[in-house]
């Protein structure tokens, strides 16, 4: 991908939509926790890219009958959520920036009338203030989330040992995938696994409280000793406030030559520099 015509993204034009669809991801998540086998390191309560949006991945109706599926799919193309299954018709609800409570009430409903019992805290989604829906934002975070997924599934191919998915963490709205080194951390219960394996994420934020635009960070569990032991590459720095790790602003990474490689880039020099201190 040379020079990139992808939008700005700053989130000072798109917050409050951007926090709108944070919600939306928030019950989805947790209706794919509800319907998934817990996964020690969450990838549970994940979404994943998909041609049309997010998804929960295909999940089961019950635990009893392996053969029906179905999937939630936030489609940032057509501006719905969809409920999608082998056993019955699709089903569509307009996202059009209703409250969380709207929205989770309606998608609840279609689920149970197509015969499927809906495990969800309904309390928890109880925010009854609509939000901005812009689609035009929407689509260009679409736009932007595509081609960011695609290089972070690049750079994910090229790793030996454990990775996890590509995958949004409804939590914190952030592209995420994590490199696992193979070591124990001392001192951790190793049937802990959230806490027990060494790994870096490599990661994408449309901007939060600490950082006010799209950045994409590395951290490494735990930071290696004299970690970072090299030279940064053009454009990144050492980040401390809210967390530690690199730290590359997505501004540069539009604007310099060829994004894709640019980020890579990035990636593989903590990835190499971090796997070498692990070691």
């Amino acid at each position: 991908m040379l020079q990139s015509q992808l939008s700005y993204l700053k989130l000072s034009e798109w917050r409050e939509t951007r926090d709108t669809l944070h919600k939306y991801t928030r019950m989805i998540g947790a209706l794919r926790e509800n319907f998934s086998t817990p996964h020690p390191h969450w990838w549970h309560i994940s979404l994943l890219v998909s041609d049309k949006g997010l998804t929960t991945t295909p999940l089961r109706r019950n635990k009893n009958n392996t053969g029906e599926i179905f999937e939630i799919v936030l489609d940032l193309t057509y501006h719905q959520l969809l409920i999608k299954s082998n056993f019955r018709e699709e089903k569509a609800i307009k996202l059009t920036g209703q409250s969380l409570c709207a929205l989770c009430e309606e998608a609840c409903s279609l689920i149970t009338d197509i015969g499927i019992d809906i495990p969800i805290d309904k309390q928890k989604f109880e925010d009854g203030k609509a939000g901005q829906y812009d689609e035009e934002a929407i689509g260009e975070y679409w736009r932007v989330l595509k081609e960011i997924n695609k290089t972070f599934n690049t750079f994910r191919s090229t790793l030996r040992g454990e990775r996890s998915p590509v995958q949004l963490w409804p939590h914190h709205f952030d592209l995420a995938m994590s490199w696992f080194s193979g070591r124990l951390v001392p001192g951790k219960d190793p049937k802990d696994a959230e806490a027990s394996e060494e790994q870096i994420m490599f990661g994408f934020s449309t901007g939060d409280d600490s950082i006010s635009d799209p950045y994409f960070y590395i951290t490494a569990y735990p930071t290696p000793p004299g970690f970072p032991n090299f030279e940064l590459p053009q454009g990144v720095t050492w980040n401390t406030s809210g967390y530690n790790g690199g730290l590359m602003m997505y501004e540069d990474y539009i604007n310099s030559k060829d994004p894709e490689v640019t980020l890579i880039n990035y990636f593989r020099t903590f990835q190499k520099a971090g796997a070498a201190l692990m070691q």
